[in-house]
C-alpha cells in the first residue's frame, strides 16, 4: 500500500472540539492539513444532544447527513434538520442545533475561514 498524501486525513487523525454540547471532528484545518482559508468538520450527535447557541466571525456551512434536528439562526424561523439539506450560516449569527430523540444526527460543516486553535465560540447563554 502507497503512503497516504499529507492532504487527506482519517476521521480520527481529526482535531477533537468539545465546546459546543457534541463532539465536532476537526478536519481540513490549519493543525491538520495546514489550510489557510478553509475548514471542514464532522458533527457527530447523539439523540437529544444539543449545540449551545453561539456565534463567530467566520462563515459556516451545514450539510446533513444523518439524522433529524432543529436548527436555530438568528433572525430566521426554526430549520428541520434532514438529509440531504444543506444550511447557510453567516458570520455573527446566533446558531445552534437539537438533535431528535430517534437517532444520531451527523452534520459536515463547512468553515471559512478555519477557526483558530483554542478560540472559544461566544456563546448566547450561560452553560446549563
Amino acid at each position: 500500500m502507497s503512503e497516504r498524501s499529507p492532504l487527506a486525513i482519517r476521521q480520527e487523525e481529526g482535531r477533537l472540539f468539545e465546546a459546543l454540547g457534541a463532539p465536532v471532528w476537526r478536519l481540513v484545518h490549519p493543525k491538520t492539513v495546514g489550510s489557510s482559508q478553509l475548514g471542514m468538520s464532522l458533527c457527530l450527535m447523539q439523540p437529544g444532544d444539543e449545540i449551545r447557541r453561539h456565534s463567530h466571525d467566520y462563515e459556516e456551512a451545514y450539510y446533513v447527513l444523518r439524522g433529524s434536528g432543529s436548527m436555530h439562526i438568528e433572525g430566521e424561523p426554526p430549520i428541520h434538520l434532514e438529509p440531504g439539506l444543506a444550511v447557510y450560516v453567516p458570520a455573527g449569527r446566533v446558531h445552534g442545533q437539537v438533535a431528535d430523540r430517534g437517532e444520531p444526527l451527523d452534520i459536515i460543516l463547512a468553515l471559512s475561514p478555519p477557526p483558530v486553535e483554542g478560540a472559544t465560540p461566544r456563546f448566547a447563554e450561560p452553560p446549563p
